[in-house]
């Protein structure tokens, strides 16, 4: 028989830091999510397979 935690317990478990972006510092270029090639300071997050990144984009306050 089962336990209440066995029984609440799912599959796609994630971490909580996985359902967000933060800011990663790559050295070696990645792809981003539409394809181009990122490197240096990048949006990350873990979508349960793999990494996704997207590109970081500044801008300077007036």
């Amino acid at each position: 028989m089962l336990n209440d935690f066995d029984d609440q317990f799912d599959a796609s478990f994630r971490p909580a830091w996985a359902h967000l972006w933060h800011v990663w510092r790559l050295i070696i270029p990645r792809r981003a999510i539409d394809g181009a090639i990122v490197w240096g300071r990048v949006w990350r997050r873990y979508d349960g397979r793999r990494w996704i990144y997207k590109p970081l984009v500044e801008f300077e306050a007036p």
